[in-house]
């Protein structure tokens, strides 16, 4: 959930540089800089320290997301002392920083809370971080896939083998695949073919391997398969999509508004509007693109089922010029579908379609 904070509700003010070996940390009250140490990445250390020197219910701790992850934020406000996960890029930063020192960096995120100009992240809770870890696994094998996909079709282009080289649009069936086994080849490109070959079916057994976990996971956690299901009810959104975007968003319950899904997948447009001139621009691309990815191809399905959708996908598409109107129509869809899904996830009711085409 979102951690806010305000200044003057804590006396002390902890900036905390993380890495696998040591926390580097400041202390500062609302005016100076008090101490600064190093020790082991050990959270019961930190808080051992907190607890011996400083009051924990008047003290703020904030550190960097990262690598470490939030066992450290899960560790301090377990013990009730408050602590904010923020995202490296909001921290402010001079254009003429040149040195950077995990030092450095804990006095600057001190001196940032001190101020008030930290923004926390959204820290997940546990289950939509388990969730969290099965959209990985479904990520990196599918790259495992599309990556061996892409050797195979290079190795027959560079073996003059032009007629057997499938499109990546298309499905690589088992006929396909038994055609690729039964190439003429020198024993060596047999061999590196039969291997590429292997890699696709280690990383499709795994996919299905993950699915049936995924199965499971669902079964034991009802309230994330029933936003599943709300999310389902949405043309175009398939099992894939709708979990990848609980996955990456979280808990719905800690969502303010419908901008913030559009502005987390990078399909908010950027702004440069002065005085009474509104001018917007293209999508920011910010955020996470595979997320943006998977909801543009799920805007192509949902403009052939929602009226709505496809009324307004041709409405854009003819406003602009020939070359590049489809994709700049169907990712304004796709920031249409953003709204659905916070929609239906805050009115927790499925999705009515408007007509059918």
């Amino acid at each position: 959930m979102v951690k806010t904070y305000l200044s003057k509700d804590y006396d002390t003010f902890i900036g905390i540089d993380t890495d696998k070996n040591s926390f580097s940390f400041t202390i500062r009250d609302r005016n100076t800089m008090i101490k600064s140490a190093k020790i082991p990445a050990n959270p019961d250390i930190l808080y051992n320290y907190i607890k011996k020197n400083l009051d924990p219910k008047r003290t703020i701790c904030a550190y960097e997301a990262g690598p470490t992850g939030f066992y450290l934020h899960d560790y301090l406000t377990s013990n009730q002392c408050a602590c904010v996960v923020v995202s490296p890029a909001s921290i402010p930063k001079a254009s003429s920083e040149k040195v950077k020192t995990n030092k450095l960096d804990s006095q600057k995120i001190a001196h940032c809370l001190s101020t008030d100009q930290l923004k926390p992240i959204r820290v997940p809770n546990i289950p939509y971080r388990e969730l969290r870890h099965l959209v990985k696994i479904h990520e990196n094998y599918t790259d495992n896939i599309r990556i061996a996909k892409q050797r195979i079709k290079a190795l027959l282009l560079y073996e003059n083998l032009y007629p057997h080289i499938k499109d990546s649009k298309d499905n690589w069936s088992s006929a396909y695949i038994k055609v690729l086994k039964a190439l003429p080849l020198s024993d060596t490109i047999r061999h590196r073919l039969d291997a590429l070959l292997l890699d696709i079916d280690y990383n499709r057994r795994q996919l299905v391997s993950n699915r049936s976990y995924l199965k499971e996971f669902l079964k034991r956690h009802p309230d994330i398969c029933k936003n599943i299901g709300l999310l389902k009810s949405i043309p175009g959104i398939g099992l894939i999509t709708a979990v990848s975007t609980l996955g990456k968003i979280g808990d719905p319950l800690n969502l303010r508004n419908p901008r913030e899904i559009a502005g987390f997948t990078g399909l908010a447009p950027v702004e440069y509007s002065t005085g009474d001139d509104i001018n917007k621009g293209p999508i920011s691309g910010w955020g996470d693109k595979r997320l943006r990815s998977l909801l543009i191809e799920s805007a192509w399905v949902a403009i052939r089922y929602d009226t709505e959708l496809n009324q307004f996908y041709h409405r854009i598409k003819n406003k602009n010029h020939p070359r590049g109107a489809a994709q700049k129509a169907i990712t304004a869809v796709a920031r249409k579908l953003t709204s659905r899904i916070y929609r239906v996830l805050k009115d927790q009711r499925e999705y009515i379609i408007h007509g059918t085409q």
